[in-house]
Order: C-alpha cells, then sequence, then structure tokens
C-alpha cells in the first residue's frame, strides 16, 4: 500500500523532494539575478570560489560573479543535503539498509573533495 509522500510502505520521501526541489529553485534564482546584473550593466566582478569573504562581499555589491558563484555552491551542494535529509527519513522508518546506502554515497561524495584538495 502507498500514500501521499511515500514512494513505499513505510519509504517517506516529502522532505528529501522539497529539499532538492528547493535546492534548485535556489540555484535557478541565484543563476538568474546574475544573468539580470549582467545584462543590465553591472561590474562583472572577479575572485575565487574558494575565497567565501569575497563572495559574500560580492552578493551584496551586486557583482554578477558572485551571484553565479552562490548558484555554483547550491548546485554542489543540493544533493549532499539531499542525501542527508533521506538518510534521516529513512532512519525515522528503520530503513537502516537505504540509512548505509546514503551514507555510503556522501563518504563517496567527501572522500572526492578530499582528493581534489590534495591535487
Amino acid at each position: 500500500m502507498t500514500t501521499q509522500g511515500q514512494t513505499r510502505e513505510g519509504a517517506p520521501r516529502r522532505a528529501t523532494s522539497a529539499t532538492l526541489t528547493a535546492g534548485v529553485a535556489s540555484a535557478a534564482v541565484f543563476f538568474a539575478v546574475a544573468m539580470i546584473l549582467e545584462i543590465f550593466g553591472a561590474e562583472p566582478g572577479d575572485g575565487e570560489m574558494t575565497d567565501v569573504a569575497a563572495v559574500v562581499e560580492g552578493l551584496f555589491a551586486l557583482t554578477p560573479w558572485a551571484w553565479a558563484t552562490i548558484g555554483a555552491y547550491a548546485v554542489v551542494a543540493t544533493p549532499v543535503i539531499g542525501l542527508v535529509v533521506s538518510a534521516s527519513e529513512y532512519w525515522s522508518v528503520g530503513d537502516r539498509r537505504t540509512v548505509l546506502l546514503a551514507v555510503g554515497v556522501i563518504a563517496v561524495l567527501g572522500a572526492s573533495v578530499v582528493v581534489a584538495g590534495l591535487r
């Protein structure tokens, strides 16, 4: 038996779906703001994506670079946050196998970030 908000009995998905939708929508808004600022002739700005202080400063200064950067942050963070929410949802119904799968994927993603940082 399935109910609204669940894929199979005991398999929640509502929070995961909302998380992924919010992440994609926010990234789209950030990229749209960057494009609108660029169209209206704002100074593009520049910097390193890893310089969070420069990104925040650029957001307040309305530079397209900073808004596009925050959009990229949202695109990268959304799946990881979705996995954390999925693990939490499945933990709440006692589906340990799915929780371990989600945590395993997060671990692989974390390892890839560490390896990329070592290069």
